[in-house]
């Protein structure tokens, strides 16, 4: 009879409804409906991917549908983790409890996204990673959030505004006053201002918003403060080019021929609670797929399946429904002779009385002679060796 194993658990408690630790000690475990046959008992969403609908709502229809293929398949790590647990506690899962677990929570997805189109790539800002479906999208995020990862930017003070103003405009979110619209440099100062004050709008949106001043002393204020004047000088070493304009360094980020400020790529890989570093339509198509589509999940159901027979993991049906179950041990015979005199009287009760649980087991310890801490003992031996199986409910079965 094996020792107990002693190594620490890993800490598996955000892996939802899988306690992979052996609940043979669990005094608590309720035997519900004992006399039922349906062993184990899944839970409704529970269920073998059969008869569903494989076709896409119509609303998932939408300008990216067809450009990309998309894979979603279990990350490493906690594939790896639930079948070390699984080794270790010698408890018998269902699979579609396994792909529960891993749909439950976007972090434990690896999403491949391949756009299909010829032409078409995906770019990838370096500053900070965001994704975007087009070049000119991901320059625009560069030169609203990631400037100063391009350029060192100056800013030095320019002349008062001169001329007669009937009006002019208030920003409406930090209350600073700029320049009317017939201001020779007016795109310019907005442009400064929306860089300067991180403001996260479009430059025409930014314009609509702004709020008309008339008041006489108000203009006057503001035709005697200087305006502000940034410059832009790029960081090599040699040869530093320097702009005035924000246009200039936008064409600069283009026409930078190597991937130093934005990378092109075919195939994006990215976790599945990384979804937000895509740009905001992009984001709402995934976060539509994982939601709505049905494919996916099926197709990840099949490759855990695969995942775990490579493994070397038995695979087998069981209960009146045939749901898959993987064990990490392979079946062994019942050999009256190869057991010890405890494990012969134990499995006998769980041929007689079966399927049984754990708890009912323990009650029978006065019927078994055995104390309720032999039980145990065995049971883990018998788990471990194959000759019986235990199931993530308590189930004990041979």
């Amino acid at each position: 009879m094996e020792e107990n194993n002693k190594e620490e658990k890993v800490d598996l408690s955000q892996l939802r409804d899988l306690d992979f630790a052996p609940n043979w000690n669990d005094k608590t475990n309720k035997v519900k409906n004992n006399n039922s046959k349906d062993i184990p008992k899944q839970r409704d969403r529970h269920r073998e991917f059969k008869g569903k609908q494989k076709e896409l709502p119509s609303r998932y229809e939408n300008s990216f549908t067809n450009k990309f293929k998309i894979t979603v398949s279990a990350d490493k790590k906690i594939l790896d983790t639930l079948k070390k647990e699984i080794r270790r506690s010698g408890i018998s899962y269902s699979l579609e409890e396994i792909n529960r677990t891993i749909i439950d929570k976007k972090n434990r997805l690896q999403i491949t996204i391949e756009n299909l189109t010829e032409h078409d790539n995906f770019f990838t800002t370096k500053f900070d990673n965001s994704i975007f479906s087009t070049k000119s999208s991901a320059i625009k995020h560069i030169v609203n959030k990631g400037l100063k990862h391009v350029v060192n930017i100056t800013e030095t003070i320019g002349e008062n505004p001169s001329g007669n103003f009937k009006n002019i405009l208030k920003c409406t979110k930090t209350d600073v006053l700029l320049p009317p619209k017939s201001f020779h440099d007016f795109e310019s100062v907005i442009k400064t201002h929306l860089i300067e004050k991180r403001i996260g709008l479009s430059y025409d949106k930014y314009i609509d918003s702004l709020q008309i001043v008339e008041d006489e002393l108000t203009i006057t204020e503001w035709k005697n403060e200087p305006l502000k004047i940034l410059s832009y000088e790029t960081k090599e070493l040699n040869n530093k080019k320097r702009f005035n304009k924000i246009e200039a360094v936008a064409g600069y980020i283009s026409s930078t021929e190597s991937e130093k400020f934005i990378q092109s790529s075919k195939i994006i890989k990215i976790k599945g609670d990384n979804i937000d570093r895509f740009e905001k339509k992009l984001n709402d198509f995934m976060c539509d797929f994982l939601n709505t589509s049905y494919q996916w999940k099926k197709d990840l159901f099949f490759n855990i399946l695969i995942n775990f027979k490579k493994s070397g993991f038995y695979i087998f049906k069981y209960g009146p429904k045939k749901y898959l179950f993987a064990s990490a041990q392979n079946p062994k015979s019942i050999e009256v002779e190869k057991l010890s005199k405890n494990c012969v009287k134990i499995v006998e009760l769980i041929q007689s009385d079966k399927p049984t649980r754990i708890l009912h087991i323990l009650s029978q310890s006065e019927k078994l002679k055995l104390e309720k801490k032999q039980i145990l003992t065995e049971l883990k031996w018998l788990v471990k060796e194959g000759y019986i199986k235990e199931f993530s409910d308590g189930t004990i079965a041979c």
